[in-house]
């Protein structure tokens, strides 16, 4: 056994991952379909007026608001209807005194016209009209540049865009435009006892995990993932993954990186590379480092899949996020009693999972190596370091993974 030689705090931890994640400055031309959650790389100028003309905002009847003065529901003004004017169509007209024109919302305000009438105050008598209110100067007209002026900055670059922002693209006319390229992340996990899904398994064998779950969250906050075969427990082999993963913006494996004969990770990174740390004072998940090698980052998680997906949420994400330009994830939170008392490692700080169950919290952590420590958890609860127990009542903060 090879101990650790110290180990450092969370917040320490996380600082110096943080650091370690350069926001990338690479950049892709994608189609307006695929830029969901993707990460404006210049300013997007609006090239004309939207709308360009001026159009009804509502169904009813385009007038010269002077016409209609003194109209009331018992005293009508009566104009003469000469023409409809539907979306996507133009008026062959312009309105004249003691005319209007009826118009569709949408459709572009004829000549003459300032103001539209809505149909719900209006009496429609053959080629006439009675206009049972009176109209202002500009009532119910979209003007010319009034969603966008042309000039305006559509989108900014740095700015996340999502379906709002896409509607502004493609009010724009955009259908291609420059963002951020996602991180490319290598994923391999180490051990002589781990199975690619979907082969039989021989005695003393078990299936991957770490690959998907990490392969999930990358998906999730803005990477791509990449994976790379198992790794046996050798030198040779991880050293041979470690350098073949150097082109990826950042290299994340599991297993190897705790303390034991074979855990090798660490000893691949301090013989090739460097190391920044290599040990959290974190339960679970104390078998974690971050090194470097040939100027990649390298995540070393730990093998136990609760342990290596608790710490790809608390180191992982944010360091992805970064580098993509994402803003920080921010969880949501919520209070709620605990149902049960927890007993906590008194001597490291704990991310405890739970699940919500009729406004209680209860515990869902069983053991680091037990994947269902996270797949029946809603989220976790925080237990600082010194304390022992929290006790049944109590109200805690459950962070939530969704």
């Amino acid at each position: 056994m090879k101990p650790f030689t110290s180990t450092i705090s969370f917040a320490e931890a996380r600082r110096l991952v943080l650091d370690a994640a350069t926001p990338l400055a690479r950049t892709e031309t994608v189609a307006l379909t695929d830029a969901d959650h993707r990460v404006a790389a210049i300013d997007v100028i609006v090239s004309d007026d939207i709308p360009p003309f001026d159009r009804a905002a509502m169904d009813g009847y385009a007038v010269r608001s002077r016409d209609t003065t003194g109209a009331g529901p018992d005293d009508p003004v009566t104009l003469q209807c000469i023409e409809y004017v539907y979306t996507g169509a133009t008026s062959s007209m312009a309105v004249g005194r003691g005319q209007c024109i009826e118009i569709a919302t949408g459709a572009p305000l004829p000549e003459g016209a300032d103001a539209v009438v809505m149909v719900e105050e209006t009496t429609r008598d053959a080629a006439h009209v009675l206009i049972r209110k009176p109209a202002s100067p500009g009532q119910h007209i979209g003007r010319r540049g009034g969603d966008l002026p042309r000039g305006q900055v559509a989108v900014r670059a740095g700015q996340t865009l999502g379906p709002g922002q896409i509607g502004a693209l493609a009010a724009c006319g955009v259908t291609r435009l420059d963002v951020y390229a996602r991180p490319s992340v290598a994923l391999f996990s180490t051990g002589n006892e781990i199975v690619e899904p979907g082969r039989p398994l021989d005695r003393g064998q078990i299936y991957d995990i770490n690959r998907f779950t990490l392969a999930s969250l990358v998906h999730r906050h803005g990477g791509v993932a990449t994976a790379m075969p198992v790794t046996a427990d050798t030198i040779d082999h991880v050293t041979a993954a470690l350098e073949s993963a150097r082109s990826h913006d950042v290299i994340v494996c599991s297993g190897g990186s705790s303390v034991g004969d074979r855990d090798l990770v660490v000893e691949a990174l301090r013989e090739r590379g460097e190391i920044v740390f290599h040990g959290v004072s974190v339960k679970p998940g104390k078998p974690t480092a971050l090194g470097r090698i040939g100027g990649t980052p390298v995540l070393a998680m730990p093998g136990n899949p609760t342990s290596c997906l608790s710490n790809g949420y608390l180191l992982l994400v944010p360091f992805l996020r970064r580098l993509a330009r994402l803003p920080p994830w921010e969880p949501r939170a919520i209070d709620l009693p605990l149902a049960r008392r927890i007993a906590s490692a008194a001597d490291r700080h704990q991310f405890f999972t739970v699940r919500v169950a009729d406004g209680r919290v209860e515990p869902a952590f069983t053991g680091s190596s037990h994947i269902t420590s996270m797949a029946d958890a809603d989220g976790y609860i925080e237990i600082p370091a010194g304390t022992p127990s929290i006790d049944a009542g109590s109200i805690v903060r459950v962070t939530l993974f969704a």
